[in-house]
């Protein structure tokens, strides 16, 4: 599985207005995407202008359906999101390892 982690770092008093539109995009996702086991929207307790959007995806596969070509370095975003960025969106990707009992 491949965890693919969004973050945002919003300008302030932007939170309200970008959680809700994100909120919005990403609750049609586990019906949209196929691949797509779990996701999450976190804002970041010390830092409340820090959002990340974690993704789990189940392949490569998955993930191109859902970013394209370029998963690897282009984000998915909304229109007009930059507005409320103090940079562009960030992007990682990770493997999940087993943890053995």
């Amino acid at each position: 599985m491949i965890v693919r982690v969004s973050e945002a770092q919003l300008i302030p008093g932007a939170e309200e207005e970008f959680l809700g539109l994100l909120l919005a995009l990403v609750a049609s996702f586990p019906a949209r995407y196929r691949g797509l086991v779990r996701h999450e929207v976190l804002v970041d307790h010390a830092n409340p202008r820090r959002v990340q959007y974690v993704s789990t995806w189940v392949d490569e596969e998955a993930l191109i359906e859902y970013a394209g070509r370029n998963w690897r370095s282009e984000a998915v975003t909304f229109p007009n999101e930059e507005k409320f960025l103090t940079t562009p969106l960030s992007l990682r990707h990770y493997t999940t390892a087993a943890i053995k009992a």
